[in-house]
C-alpha cells in the first residue's frame, strides 16, 4: 500500500483484518507482516506528518513502536497465536501511551490511551487541576475499560471519576472503538478518523508525562564525584563471601554461588533465568553485600548496588538511560544512569546493577547501545544530546558520549513464563547464563529460623516432588509464605488445615494445560495424596464420592484437584480457574 495514495483507498481490507484469524503461530504472524503490518506502518506515516504540524514541540520525544511478541507463551512448552496487533506511540518515562490496536479475538479497531497502575496518581492530579479542559475529551470517549470489582458510589458519575476512585482498578484503557463490520471502516475517510481520535488523546498522555517528569527523583547528591564511604580493600576470598550469603539465609548451593562469582570475573553480564522465588534476586543483593562485608553497617543501604524493576513497556535505552528533552534543552537522567556516574568516579570498587525480571521488556531493545559498548574499547554511549555535554534537570553537566565503567557488572534475572520474553542469541552470546531452577529442601529447613512440624514438612515435600516432575517446583519464597502461614494460623487452623488451604492458594493456581501425560499424572498423586486413598479405590475424578472427599486429610485442595481432573478428563484441558 503506497503511502502517497492511502487517503484515496481504504486504510483496511477485510484481507488485512482475517490475518488475526489464520491458524498456526508462524503462519499467523507471517500474515499480520504481509497485510497488517504495512497497514499500520501507513498509518504512522501519516498520523505522524500530522502531528508533526499540530504539536511541533513535543512530537519529536515520542517513538512509535509495533507489537513484537510473536505467540502467546501458555506454558509447558505451549504457544498460541497472538489475538491482536498494534503500534504504540509513547515516551519516556513511559507508564501511558496511545495506541491502534486491532484484536481478532474481539473483532475489533481501538485507538486509545492506556494508562499503567503507576501513572493512576499522575492521571488523578491532571484531572483535578484541569477538570474544564479534558471534560470535553472525557465526554467524547465511548470504549473504557478497566477492573470494576468494586461497588460504584455514583453509577452516573464520568468513567474517569469511577476509575480513579476504584482502589481495585490498576491499568486503564479509555479511547474509541469500530467494530470490523462497521461500514465506515472500509471507507477511505477512516485512516483520517483513526488519526483524529490519536490526535485527540495524545495531549492527554503528555500531560501524564510531564506531570511523572515533575515527580521523578532529580536529586543532585546522585551526581556528585566523590567516593562511597567505604575503604578500598582487596576482595575476601570466595569463602568468606559464601559464608557471609549463607549468614543471611539463602539458600543457594556452593556450586552455584561459586559459578555466580567467577562469571561476575569473566564477563560484565550475567543472566540468572529460573523459577520463581528461587532466590535469584536475592543472590545478586547478597553477593554485592558480602563484598563490602564488615563496611556495611546492619541496615545501611549498599551504594555500589542498583536494583532496577524492568517494566513491559520499555523498547528503548531511553527507558533505561534516560533522555533529552529538546523542548528544556536538559537531560532527564534514570537511577541507573546516576549509578553508572557514581561508579565512574569511584573506579577501584565494583559496582553491581540487577535488572530484575529483565525479560518483561526486549532486552535487545533497551540494552543496545549497553550491549554495543561492552564490546568496544572506548565502551562510549550515545546519549542522544546534540552536545559534547549535557546539563541534567537538576544541574549538573554530563559528558556526551558517555563511558560505560568497566566496575560495573549487570545482572539480569529471567523468569520464564507467559508473561515474558525469550532471549536472544545476540544477548546471549554476551552473558553467562547461570540457571536456578533447584530447590534445596532440606537446606532450606536447616535455615529456616522457625519450628516445623515434621508430619507437615514430610507431605509438603511430597506436594513439591509431584509439581516439580510436572514442570511447576515452587521456590523458597512459596515455602518461606506456606510456612509462615501456618504459623500465623495458631489458634485458628489446624497445622493440617491451614497447609490444606496453602497447597489450593499457593501451589495449584499454577497447573494449567493440554492433556499430557505429565500433567495428568501429577494431577492423579495430587489427588492420592490430598484424599489419602490410591486411585485404585476412586478410580476416576468424576466417580469420587463427597464423602470421600469430606473425610480426606486435605479436603479444600483435594476437592479442587478433583475438579480439575474431571475437567482434564472432559475438556483435554484443565487449570485452577475453570
Amino acid at each position: 500500500m503506497a503511502i502517497s495514495t492511502v487517503s484515496d483507498r481504504v486504510m483496511f481490507t477485510p484481507e488485512a483484518l482475517a490475518a488475526l484469524t489464520v491458524p498456526g503461530v508462524a503462519e499467523r504472524w507471517n500474515a499480520i507482516q504481509e497485510r497488517l503490518q504495512p497497514v499500520l506502518a501507513a498509518y504512522a506515516a501519516r498520523l505522524s506528518a500530522e502531528a508533526s504540524r499540530r504539536f511541533p514541540r513535543i512530537w519529536n520525544l515520542y517513538e512509535i513502536g509495533y507489537r513484537s511478541q510473536r505467540s502467546i507463551n501458555r506454558g509447558h512448552g505451549v504457544r498460541d497465536p497472538i489475538d491482536d496487533y498494534y503500534l504504540v506511540i509513547d515516551r519516556p518515562p513511559r507508564g501511558a501511551g496511545v495506541y491502534l490496536a486491532v484484536s481478532g479475538a474481539e473483532r475489533l479497531i481501538l485507538v486509545a490511551i492506556q494508562v499503567a497502575r503507576r501513572r493512576k496518581d499522575d492521571l488523578a492530579r491532571v484531572w483535578e487541576e484541569s477538570r474544564a479542559l479534558w471534560l470535553p475529551l472525557v465526554e467524547r470517549i465511548h470504549e473504557v475499560r478497566f477492573a470494576n470489582r468494586e461497588r460504584a458510589s455514583d453509577p452516573a458519575a464520568l468513567w474517569i471519576d469511577r476509575y480513579l476512585a476504584n482502589r481495585a482498578a490498576s491499568s486503564l484503557l479509555a479511547g474509541f472503538a469500530y467494530r470490523w463490520d462497521d461500514p465506515q471502516v472500509f471507507q477511505p475517510a477512516f485512516i483520517e478518523r483513526v488519526i483524529e481520535d490519536a490526535l485527540a488523546l495524545l495531549p492527554l498522555n503528555e500531560a501524564l508525562m510531564e506531570r511523572a517528569e515533575a515527580r521523578e527523583p532529580t536529586g543532585a547528591a546522585w551526581l556528585r564525584e566523590q567516593r562511597v564511604a567505604y575503604l578500598t580493600a582487596e576482595e575476601p576470598p570466595i569463602e568468606v563471601i559464601i559464608e557471609r550469603i549463607r549468614a543471611r539465609g539463602l539458600t543457594v548451593s556452593e556450586q552455584i554461588i561459586r559459578a555466580y562469582h567467577v562469571a561476575l570475573r569473566t564477563r560484565p553480564l550475567v543472566i540468572l533465568p529460573g523459577i520463581s522465588g528461587a532466590g535469584k534476586t536475592r543472590l545478586t543483593r547478597l553477593y554485592a553485600d558480602a563484598l563490602v562485608g564488615d563496611h556495611l553497617a546492619p541496615g545501611q543501604e549498599n551504594e555500589r548496588y542498583l536494583l532496577v524493576a524492568v517494566q513491559p513497556d520499555w523498547h528503548s535505552a531511553r527507558d533505561l538511560l534516560g533522555y533529552y528533552n529538546a523542548i528544556t534543552g536538559k537531560y532527564h537522567p534514570t537511577p541507573f544512569l546516576r549509578f553508572l556516574q557514581r561508579a565512574a568516579t569511584d573506579p577501584t570498587a565494583r559496582y553491581f546493577v540487577c535488572l530484575d525480571e529483565m525479560n518483561l521488556a526486549r532486552p535487545e531493545y533497551y540494552l543496545a547501545p549497553i550491549l554495543s559498548a561492552m564490546e568496544t574499547d572506548d565502551r562510549l554511549i550515545d546519549l542522544g544530546a546534540p552536545a559534547t555535554t549535557v546539563e541534567t534537570v537538576a544541574g549538573e553537566v554530563l559528558t556526551n558520549p558517555f563511558r560505560l565503567p568497566s566496575n560495573v557488572s549487570i545482572i539480569g534475572t529471567v523468569n520464564v513464563d507467559e508473561s515474558a520474553h525469550a532471549l536472544s542469541d545476540k544477548l546471549l552470546d554476551r552473558a553467562n547464563v547461570i540457571e536456578m531452577t533447584d530447590v534445596d529442601l532440606e537446606g532450606f529447613r536447616t535455615a529456616y529460623p522457625g519450628a516445623i512440624n515434621d508430619a507437615i514438612w514430610k507431605v509438603i515435600v511430597q506436594v513439591h516432588r509431584i509439581v516439580a516432575r510436572a514442570g511447576q517446583p515452587f521456590g523458597y519464597r512459596v515455602l518461606s509464605e506456606m510456612l509462615r502461614y501456618i504459623e500465623q494460623s495458631q489458634g485458628i487452623l489446624t497445622p493440617e488445615q491451614a497447609l490444606d488451604f496453602q497447597i489450593k492458594q499457593k501451589v495449584l493456581p499454577k497447573l494449567r494445560g493440554d492433556d499430557a501425560p505429565r500433567l495428568r499424572r501429577a494431577l492423579t498423586e495430587l489427588l492420592e495424596l490430598l484424599l489419602g486413598a490410591p486411585q485404585s479405590i476412586w478410580k476416576r475424578a468424576a466417580q469420587v464420592e463427597t464423602e470421600a472427599v469430606a473425610a480426606a486429610p486435605f479436603p479444600e485442595s483435594a476437592e479442587k484437584v478433583r475438579r480439575m481432573l474431571e475437567r482434564l478428563d472432559v475438556d483435554g484441558f484443565t487449570d485452577f480457574y475453570g
